[in-house]
């Protein structure tokens, strides 16, 4: 039975995690569980509950004498995990039916129509939680549910690099046109063209990061938004 601490706790989670996506919150920034309590309302042990759960989750840190802290990654661990995230989406891409079953490609395209609509209306939040839907339920297609939920996993933990291409419009126009390829890849059981994508997809995401990094060591903006106003 869902508790109402537990229903509150699972709300925050999501607030959270969403104010990390957008940049609300940014690496290394800390959580404070009186002042996430004060924001949104909550008890205190609902607030302790919501940390605990994104610690787990790997959204957060604890650390010595700080506290609780939005997870950071270095440009190596970066490039490690993605590393990892490609061979992982290669060998799913290579595992799930071709062609899609009628049902869950129905399903996938519902999921893209209105993420498409989501895009155009300019929702950035809603555009990033369609885009893991559409991903999870592609990959929960894969006859092997332990190597979607390791993709998953990884997705979930590297949530605060969004906020380094979260409203470009580039990636943003790349993501649409590479989920209608992927789409008309599982119709048609294309499956080297998916698996090629299914691993190109990933990618632009690092760039941003690494343009973010070089930019910061540097001194210059760190921000994808950043870049642009200053040139």
């Amino acid at each position: 039975m869902v508790t109402k601490t537990d229903a509150q706790a699972a709300q925050l989670v999501e607030g959270i995690k969403s104010d990390i996506i957008i940049g609300r919150l940014r690496p290394h920034q800390r959580l404070v569980e009186e002042e996430i309590s004060a924001q949104f309302n909550v008890s205190r042990h609902v607030s302790r509950a919501a940390l605990v759960h994104l610690e787990r989750m790997g959204l957060v840190t604890r650390r010595p004498n700080r506290g609780v802290i939005v997870r950071d990654f270095s440009l190596q661990q970066v490039e490690q995990i993605y590393e990892v995230r490609m061979i992982l989406q290669r060998e799913a891409a290579s595992r799930v039916p071709m062609p899609a079953q009628p049902d869950a490609l129905a399903e996938i395209e519902d999921i893209h129509a209105e993420y498409c609509r989501e895009l155009d209306a300019g929702n950035l939040l809603q555009v990033n939680v369609l885009n893991d839907a559409f991903h999870r339920r592609i990959w929960a297609t894969c006859p092997n549910q332990y190597l979607a939920e390791t993709i998953e996993k990884l997705w979930v933990e590297t949530t605060g690099i969004r906020w380094y291409g979260v409203g470009d419009p580039q990636l943003l126009s790349h993501s649409r046109e590479h989920h209608a390829t992927m789409i008309e890849q599982l119709k048609s059981g294309d499956r080297a063209g998916f698996v090629a994508l299914a691993v190109d997809h990933i990618m632009p995401p690092l760039e941003a990061f690494r343009r973010a990094h070089r930019a910061s060591t540097l001194g210059g903006p760190t921000t994808l938004q950043q870049e642009r106003a200053a040139g």
